[in-house]
């Protein structure tokens, strides 16, 4: 990175950064006195200067050259390239608001993939940087630690990019970009398994989308049991922010659902599942007989056809009831045929009417 050699090599020879400046990209075979030519002509407006040293760099196969400005200037008047032999030199230089410029962006990045900045240099195994400290470091040593933990990270910065859960504050006046809370916790239970981290960061990852009431929640927790797992502690906040639907009448909203009218008995399955999943998560139903409970309840709740009656019946006394894949297999299978056989009706009307019965032709 450009932009490190010019601050490593002017720490090195004690210079000022913000008064120097690094032209890259020179040819191997060009003079001294061609380069001093070359950038006398393009820098002029720069004012005095000296050349510090020059260095060759092995990836670019050409020369460097570090030069210290003598006088102030408005950086916007320093070229980032220069015209000379074998075509454009780079001109690479830091900005005063540089590193400001640059925690900024970095911070933007962190607050889209779910991190601070703490968070970073714990992950990198640099554990002298807190979240109170950050605020109190200037941003040039800052933008410096970032570096040398990068450079002496003992792995790639991982894991950083993972998905965010949305704000949860369990406020009686939710702000407009929170979900409900049954949405953010059905969010939040799948997104914490894709998670490769320890149970700690998880927890870490998990605080850094409470506000308020949620997140006051979480502390108590955690104090009363340091070594709580992340899917306890989403346990802990269904208890307080949860329905307050009984354990009873989960039971009867399920048993009194029944397929509406054009309804689909696919959808009327699919919707009843939503509700045999509540039930069971109340421990209205046990878990173990779910099945067979849903079977029976789309055969007593639902307007079927003979034929898928008689499919079901056999399932039913054949032997362990279809799961919810399965069964709504067997449904959309026979809605389907059901959808042929109509549309063939409509194609030939006539050949409908006489379908099944036997017509002699010998009898005038």
């Amino acid at each position: 990175m450009a932009l490190a050699l010019l601050e490593d090599w002017c720490g090195i020879v004690s210079v000022d950064t913000q008064k120097s400046l690094m032209v890259m990209g020179i040819p191997v075979d060009c003079e001294e006195s061609e380069i001093q030519e070359v950038l006398q002509e393009n820098l002029k407006s720069l004012g005095r200067y000296r050349m510090l040293g020059k260095i060759f760099r092995k990836q670019d196969n050409a020369n460097a050259v570090l030069l210290e400005l003598m006088e102030d200037l408005d950086t916007s008047a320093i070229p980032s390239e220069v015209q000379g032999r074998g075509g454009m030199w780079k001109v690479v230089f830091k900005t005063p608001n540089q590193d400001t410029e640059f925690l900024e962006r970095l911070n933007l990045f962190l607050e889209k993939e779910g991190q601070t900045l703490a968070g970073m240099f714990r992950a990198l195994g640099h554990e002298g940087i807190s979240t109170a400290t950050v605020p109190s470091i200037s941003p040039e040593l800052l933008a410096n630690l970032v570096g040398q933990a990068i450079a002496h990270a003992p792995q790639p910065l991982l894991p950083m990019r993972y998905r965010k859960l949305r704000i949860f504050s369990g406020s009686a006046t939710p702000a407009p970009e929170e979900e409900p809370f049954e949405i953010w916790l059905e969010q939040a239970t799948e997104i914490v398994k894709e998670w490769p981290v320890a149970e700690a960061e998880k927890k870490r990852w998990l605080m850094e989308s409470l506000r308020g009431p949620a997140l006051d929640l979480m502390h108590i927790v955690q104090a009363d049991n340091e070594a709580i797992s992340v899917e306890e502690c989403l346990e802990a906040f269904k208890q307080v922010f949860g329905s307050l639907e009984s354990r009873r009448t989960s039971q009867v909203r399920y048993l009194k659902t029944y397929q509406e009218e054009g309804e689909k008995v696919s959808a009327y399955v699919l919707r009843l599942e939503t509700l045999l999943r509540k039930a069971v998560e109340k421990r209205a139903i046990p878990r173990n007989i779910a099945d067979q409970v849903r079977l029976e309840q789309v055969m007593a709740g639902a307007s079927l056809s003979e034929i898928l009656w008689c499919r079901l019946r056999e399932l039913k006394d054949q032997g362990p009831p279809p799961s919810f894949l399965e069964l709504m297999k067997v449904i959309r299978e026979e809605e389907e045929e059901e959808a042929s056989f109509e549309h063939e009706n409509l194609e030939d009307p006539d050949e409908a009417e006489t379908y099944g019965q036997w017509i002699n032709p010998g009898n005038p």
